[in-house]
């Protein structure tokens, strides 16, 4: 089975959803398509490219210096893999 472009590929994955919401406006601020698809789990509207997760996993350094506490994994469905 194929990739589906209508539906998310990408998965971020928080050990504290208290996180979630400002992971969220943080990402969308960058011009990602996220959406809350559980207390602890956003939906990027990307393809699980080489590029995409570089350049998630930048953003993700970045989220971490303003949020050090804020453990995130980015899942794409094939493998799950510490984003940063």
């Amino acid at each position: 089975m194929g990739h589906s472009p209508l539906r998310p590929e990408m998965q971020l994955r928080l050990s504290d959803p208290s996180y979630t919401d400002r992971l969220a406006t943080f990402l969308r601020s960058l011009g990602q398509t996220v959406s809350v698809f559980a207390p602890d789990l956003l939906e990027l509207d990307v393809l699980p490219t080489r590029s995409v997760r570089s350049e998630l996993e930048i953003y993700l350094r970045v989220w971490l210096v303003l949020y050090p506490d804020a453990e995130v994994q980015m899942l794409n469905g094939e493998d799950e893999a510490p984003a940063a």
